[in-house]
């Protein structure tokens, strides 16, 4: 991690955000670690320009001072750690706002969330770790550690995994009790921590150049391997293999989990930094100093790729989606990568020293801004409505494309109506529709915005239940007294209006108060925006909305191989041929059709 800081924090420093990396005594040994041999690794010199893309949504979000460290909860949450602020920021996938600011201690450095929703926080300088409620976003307890805990991981039992950095030794929490199970002896500087499925856990001694394996079963050393020169992150593919970036031999060690034997190595960039598994077994290493990433196949352990990326790529995370993002430190923005066919398929900006990166169920990405002190939330999302120029009363069709294949999205309308679950099919899209009152709205589509403008002309020629003579439409009742508003065929007209149809397309006169026809005394209910379409929606084949399953797939906390510091209602009825006026006189092609 020393090398990673020396390579990341040289070049940005200068030139940083007000909230910038400030270097301080307990920094120094990863801030400045001289690898064998006796030089130090040279950052990269100036910024790499890359052309920008607006493929992908943004939305910034307020952190603490310094964020780091970013992890998602089962239920959708993300937290955020704030080292210089002492707290943890805790942000809605759904609705990308700040739900809560958790006090927690003395420079929280990495996160982790267990299966049970607790969220477990390394604080650094305080030597223990703050357990977070993610249903009520209240602390639980603080957990004594030992000396400077960073890494950590959750087993398949439940037992959390802390490496503590100075102590060089690991302590075992149970997550059902938040007690203190166990502390393992391991090897020189733990600085990664990540656990097979066999539940066999794998630590990565920077200092040691070796890997300790414990029996999470009994919490007992199974063995010690070797690895390259300073081994800084860990992370294990689908098929148990275990992968340890090596930061000063610029290689990989592959470990197989089932007979713990080193069955290969497997070259890099320059001083790879964190680790990223794809779903179809695609193992991705941020090379920090060459500013690529390579790709590695899982299944023979080739590199299929090497991608370029920004400046100083470090933090790295893989959305349901299958789109890689690698977060660029030094040039501030994120390269988002396929993961079928490893191309780039776009360069997203972010804000000042982007670290660290996690996806959220719903494909939402976030990334820790640690120069900024916020978060760059990205959504994969494609949302469009239509009619590009919708009218009051004419359903709003928004589609939606590219999200969490068969998962959802939370479509708020920005109008005070209830919000929206859609379901998403096995491609990510869907759709579902909106009826507005007239003027400009900003609805979100998983907490990203999108603008609606809805004028006030109907787009039928008579929204006020009554048709002119001749006009062969049937009487509509609208559920909303003002759409219709200063159009002159209107019986609940109230005032100038906007509209784009012309009164001269309505050349029937308003029915005077004496008419032979007698229209309702009060306005229809209902006056409020509703997503279920109204009465018109057939008008407009408005298709029905899209519903699939619900896509949860398990939450992965990203290794420390950091810098330490640098509702719907339903309309009103139309009105039927037996409630008509009395005067209303029926025409066999315009049932209960008023004549003025």
């Amino acid at each position: 991690m020393s090398v990673i800081l020396t390579a990341l924090s040289i070049v940005l420093l200068p030139t940083a955000a007000p909230h910038a990396f400030a270097a301080t005594q307990k920094d120094v040994p990863r801030n400045r670690v001289n690898p064998t041999g006796g030089s130090e690794v040279l950052g990269v010199q100036g910024r790499v320009a890359a052309p920008l893309s607006a493929a992908f949504s943004t939305v910034t979000i307020p952190a603490g001072t310094t964020p780091l460290a970013v992890a998602v909860a089962p239920n959708g949450n993300v937290y955020v750690g704030n080292a210089n602020s002492g707290d943890v920021t805790v942000i809605s996938s759904t609705t990308n706002t700040v739900l809560a600011t958790v006090p927690v201690g003395s420079d929280p450095a990495m996160i982790a969330v267990a299966a049970n929703g607790k969220v477990y926080v390394t604080n650094q300088s305080s030597s223990n770790v703050t357990v977070i409620d993610s249903t009520s976003n209240t602390v639980l307890t603080t957990v004594g550690t030992g000396g400077g805990p960073f890494a950590l991981a959750v087993a398949p039992n439940g037992n959390v995994y802390v490496a503590n950095s100075t102590s060089n030794n690991v302590t075992v929490i149970d997550s059902a009790t938040n007690a203190v199970l166990a502390t393992v002896p391991v090897g020189v500087v733990p600085d990664a921590v990540a656990v097979a499925q066999n539940g066999n856990v794998y630590v990565a001694n920077r200092n040691a150049g070796t890997v300790t394996v414990i029996d999470s079963a009994t919490n007992t050393v199974l063995t010690t391997l070797p690895s390259g020169g300073f081994p800084g992150a860990a992370a294990v593919a689908q098929n148990g293999n275990v992968y340890i970036a090596n930061q000063t031999s610029n290689n990989v060690t592959v470990i197989d989990s089932a007979t713990n034997t080193v069955v290969a190595t497997v070259p890099a960039g320059t001083v790879p930094g964190v680790f990223a598994v794809a779903q179809n077994g695609n193992v991705y290493v941020t090379n920090t100093v060459s500013n690529n990433v390579t790709v590695i196949d899982s299944a023979t352990n080739a590199v299929l790729a090497t991608v370029p990326a920004g400046g100083g790529p470090f933090g790295i995370a893989v959305a349901p989606t299958g789109k890689v993002y690698v977060g660029n430190s030094n040039s501030n923005n994120v390269t988002a990568i396929d993961s079928a066919t490893n191309a780039v398929l776009a360069t997203v900006p972010a804000g000042a020293f982007p670290f660290y990166v996690a996806a959220a169920q719903n494909s939402n990405v976030y990334v820790t801004n640690a120069n900024s002190a916020n978060v760059t939330a990205i959504s994969p999302l494609t949302v469009t409505t239509s009619p590009t120029s919708s009218k009051c009363e004419q359903s709003v069709v928004f589609s939606i494309s590219g999200g969490t294949p068969s998962g959802t999205a939370v479509v708020d309308f920005g109008d005070g109506s209830p919000t929206v679950t859609v379901g998403l099919d096995a491609t990510g899209s869907g759709q579902t529709t909106h009826t507005y009152a007239a003027g400009t709205f900003t609805a979100t589509v998983n907490g990203n915005p999108t603008s609606v403008t809805v004028a006030s002309g109907s787009a039928r020629p008579c929204c006020r239940g009554w048709s002119p003579a001749g006009d062969g439409a049937r009487p509509s009742q609208s559920p909303r007294p003002h759409c219709c508003a200063g159009m002159g065929n209107s019986p609940h007209a109230d005032g100038p209006s906007t509209s784009t149809v012309a009164p001269a397309a309505h050349p029937s006169p308003r029915p005077s108060s004496g008419s032979s026809c007698p229209w309702p005394a009060k306005k229809a209910a209902g006056a409020t925006a509703e997503h279920k379409a109204n009465s018109f929606a057939s008008a407009t084949r408005s298709p029905d909305p899209q519903s699939g399953k619900s896509f949860m797939p398990p939450v992965s906390t990203l290794p420390r191989n950091a810098p330490a510091r640098p509702g719907a209602s339903s309309s009103p009825a139309r009105p039927t041929a037996s409630s008509a006026p009395t005067s209303c006189t029926s025409t066999p092609s315009r049932p209960s059709a008023c004549t003025p």
